[in-house]
């Protein structure tokens, strides 16, 4: 990928987006966070649905008020991803001492929603956008869509 990993992520539109749905799917061995959202395009399009795949997740740290992420009707403030935090720092050297370059090649990524919804933290090697129209092949749509 000649693109950053970082620049890709974070280019993307997450303020007033939506956090609909999150989930951690064993895949060939790796695990992968799963985060249903409903991403803003340019200002004044609409919402589109989409799955961000956070690939090979080897750290999932979640703080959600599922109250609050209702009442501010699931929306995202905030999300970015980076290359060296401290909290890979300090996961580096409290649980995996042992193992010194254990976090190379991984990011940081963290989504915050429009407060009191809380925060996700996930440390993965990569991320895909699949568009949630490819899972829903061979299922007959609505009329209208």
């Amino acid at each position: 990928m000649t693109e950053n990993v970082s620049e890709s992520f974070n280019r993307l539109i997450w303020h007033d987006s939506k956090l609909r749905s999150l989930r951690i799917l064993r895949k060939d061995e790796l695990d992968e966070v799963l985060l249903d959202v409903e991403l803003r395009g340019m200002p004044g399009q609409e919402l589109t649905p989409m799955t961000i795949v956070l690939e090979d997740a080897v750290f999932f740290f979640s703080d959600i008020d599922l109250q609050g992420k209702r009442e501010c009707s699931d929306d995202i403030s905030s999300a970015k991803c980076q290359a060296k935090t401290d909290l890979m720092t300090r996961l580096q050297n409290e649980r995996l001492k042992h193992s010194p370059d254990a976090l190379a090649g991984y990011f940081h990524f963290s989504v915050y929603l429009i407060p009191p919804g809380g925060t996700v933290d996930i440390i993965a090697s990569g991320f895909r956008l699949e568009g949630q129209a490819k899972e829903s092949q061979g299922r007959q749509q609505p009329v209208g869509e």
